[in-house]
């Protein structure tokens, strides 16, 4: 049967790449993972750029909290449940951020 051209491309998620993971570290949970929005990478430049500061003049520390920003703005756009939902909302980054990990970023590369 031919699917309807309208319905597949109005379908949710259509316009993004996606796939579904397991994730040991979480039970072997399934998750979905898509690729970031427009909107997210926006957000990510942003945290990147910071308020106009000179990498130079940024400790290692203030460097390393800004990539893990930048991160957590991606990881919260990107992890769907597997009906399709984001988990996380905009509110949630200082949440994530507090416990973001080597899992997070291994599922945010896979994105």
């Amino acid at each position: 049967m031919k699917k309807d051209l309208k319905t597949l491309a109005l379908a949710r998620l259509s316009g993004f790449r996606h796939k579904t993971v397991k994730v040991p570290e979480w039970g072997n949970v399934s998750v979905v993972l898509r690729e970031p929005s427009a909107e997210a990478w926006y957000l990510w430049q942003d945290v990147l750029n910071g308020d106009g500061e000179d990498d130079d003049t940024l400790s290692v520390v203030a460097k390393t909290r800004r990539n893990l920003e930048a991160d957590v703005t991606l990881f919260c756009d990107v992890l769907c449940d597997t009906d399709l939902q984001r988990v996380f909302t905009p509110d949630d980054r200082e949440q994530v951020l507090a416990v973001y990990g080597p899992v997070h970023a291994r599922l945010l590369r896979q994105a």
